[in-house]
């Protein structure tokens, strides 16, 4: 076998079959024409990079030049798609190597490439985020949940330690604020979301024993309250400032919770989302997603009640991180509207998908593993201070301008949403695993009693060593991060947030048949037949805007002209309702 003809194949598997996979699954084997050769090569390179080890050149000799294309054009297309924000595997050839692998099941050598390729891209954030980066309690903790699960455990995690460190807050594009996080983990059933939830608790290990002790006082004031329930001298009902929160409760008792505990983090990990979902009405969710956004700010929130027994919070600055762990469809049920805010200030991640691995032994902690944690859970909650950051911020502004470059060139409008508050989540996140690092410091210099006095009788020590831990590999996680993120936002919510953001542009406009000219579309629309298709709509847009149109601006265009009742769908064409957009 040649050289050549080696680098248009992934191990046993050539990449001319996955094309001819493609076209057969997704276009009825039907090759591009002129009209869409330009988006069917993007979009085709968007997917095959992430089997060709973003190699533009292998993508340029393994993609036909189609009809209506040229080699620039082939490579400037190719370009584009290598430049996008770094994403796992596309659903779509994830489903073509699907098929492949029953197509080939006598075939043991090809069976094995695609395992490997899945693998592979399983794998993909652990090998992108510099282990170097994960300091003593990360470690640990990435040891748990394996290689996979990495970044459902980093994301979990950092949202439970913004909680432990609770007098710290970073600076973020000028302003200072809390380590407020609110993850959310997805996965299937038996996908080990429990590893996550015993994590969590093993971080809180030290807040859960607080409270232990607090609840023991509660529980004394209930029994003497069931023995004298009606003598006058009973003493009240202490207001005890429990940090550890479940969310297995009424709403009215969490704000009971919220409004007793003092100026430190309240913490809540349900590893069942539908928890809240199933057992709160919709007003009350309602309500709850309001407290959430108050709490990533760090709010004022203030609930009146007319009664006196009634559930009141008064807070300054709400301080709640919050981890919920549940399967994709309760993620749904949770998160249903797209335009209050709620969505964009999660984090979002989701476990690997184990349908088809082989079984895995798990390999417990040892004792002196899950002491690391507890030491380093300890001297975080002792940590105090406003942090500022230089090099994270110089890094965070290039992220986010690289973001919206790419999505002003795609004209994609949830991307560019999606960067808004994600940099910020992506920023406190990586500030915890700095703090994790600056932790282990200490520890291995001084040991925990030392290490203890440093950290209360120095308090300029904790922003010196901070500086210090801007490194490459800490800056390089932060892009890994920021990049997982948004990947899960538009994995989860692409489709939902496009709804959202065209019903909010509709309401706006108010009636439709009163829409006035707005633009290029328009004179689009004007100059297309009675009855067109797709690729006509295409040819004509590349003709007004010029052939760099993309095809998600197309499916946006014609969404558009649909929901405003322009044109209605007859016999796989669009027929035009209205003469003129006027």
């Amino acid at each position: 076998m040649d050289e050549k003809k080696d680098k248009l194949k992934y191990g046993d598997l050539d990449y001319e079959v996955i094309i001819k996979k493609w076209n057969e699954m997704f276009y009825n084997s039907s090759l591009p024409t002129a009209q869409d050769a330009m988006t069917r090569t993007y979009e085709l390179a968007k997917a095959l990079r992430n089997i060709c080890n973003n190699d533009s050149e292998l993508l340029k000799k393994i993609i036909p030049t189609y009809d209506g294309m040229t080699d620039a054009l082939k490579a400037a297309q190719i370009a584009k798609a290598v430049n996008a924000p770094v994403t796992q595997m596309p659903q779509g050839l994830r489903m073509v190597l699907n098929a492949l692998k029953a197509d080939f099941a006598h075939n043991e050598k090809v069976e094995k490439t695609i395992s490997d390729i899945m693998e592979d891209d399983d794998r993909l954030y652990y090998r992108l985020l510099p282990q170097k980066a994960l300091a003593m309690g990360y470690r640990e903790s990435a040891l748990k949940v394996g290689e996979k699960n990495l970044m459902p455990m980093v994301v979990c995690v950092a949202s439970v330690i913004g909680g432990v460190a609770t007098n710290v807050r970073l600076k973020v594009d000028g302003t200072f604020n809390w380590l407020n996080l609110l993850a959310y983990c997805a996965g299937a059933p038996g996908s080990n979301k429990s590893d996550i939830k015993e994590l969590c608790d093993l971080w809180l290990a030290e807040m859960l024993e607080e409270d232990k002790a607090i609840l023991e006082k509660e529980e004394e004031w209930r029994k003497l309250f069931k023995k004298k329930r009606n003598d006058k001298n009973l003493p009240p009902e202490p207001e005890l400032p429990l940090r550890y929160i479940p969310l297995n409760n009424t709403l009215a008792n969490v704000v009971l919770r919220l409004n007793n505990l003092d100026e430190r983090h309240a913490v809540s990990v349900t590893e069942e989302s539908d928890e809240i979902s199933a057992k709160w009405t919709a007003k009350e969710l309602v309500e709850f997603s309001v407290y959430l956004r108050k709490a990533w700010d760090s709010e004022r929130l203030l609930r009146e009640a007319k009664s006196v027994d009634a559930a009141r919070c008064y807070k300054d600055h709400l301080k709640w991180n919050v981890v919920m762990l549940g399967t994709d469809d309760a993620l749904y049920r949770f998160v249903r509207n797209y335009n209050d805010g709620l969505q964009s200030r999660m984090c979002f991640s989701r476990m690997f998908d184990n349908t088809f691995a082989k079984k895995i032994y798990k390999v417990p902690l040892s004792e002196k593993q899950k002491q690391n944690i507890r030491d380093v859970a300890h001297l975080l909650g002792l940590m105090k201070g406003d942090i500022s950051l230089p090099k994270l911020q110089k890094k965070d502004d290039e992220w986010t301008e690289r973001l919206r470059l790419t999505a002003l060139k795609c004209d994609d409008e949830v991307l560019a949403n999606c960067r808004k508050r994600t940099h910020t989540s992506a920023q406190r996140i990586v500030c915890t695993m700095m703090l994790c690092s600056v932790a282990e410091k200490l520890l291995k210099k001084h040991g925990l009693q030392k290490a203890e006095e440093l950290i209360k009788d120095n308090e300029d020590l904790l922003q010196q060593m901070m500086l210090k831990e801007q490194t490459g590999d800490m800056l390089a996680a932060y892009d890994v991060i920021a990049d997982y993120l948004v990947d899960n936002d538009i994995y989860f919510f692409r489709s939902k947030l496009a709804k959202a953001y065209e019903q909010n542009r509709n309401e706006r406009g108010g009636d439709d048949s009163k829409r006035s000219r707005r633009g290029k579309n328009d004179t689009i629309f004007d100059m297309l037949p009675q009855n067109f298709s797709k690729s006509d709509a295409l040819k004509m847009a590349a003709r007004v805007k010029g052939e760099n149109v993309s095809d998600n601006s197309i499916a946006k265009m014609l969404y558009n002209w649909k929901s405003s009742g322009l044109v209605v769908m007859e016999g796989g064409l669009f027929k035009k309702i209205a003469t003129t957009c006027q």
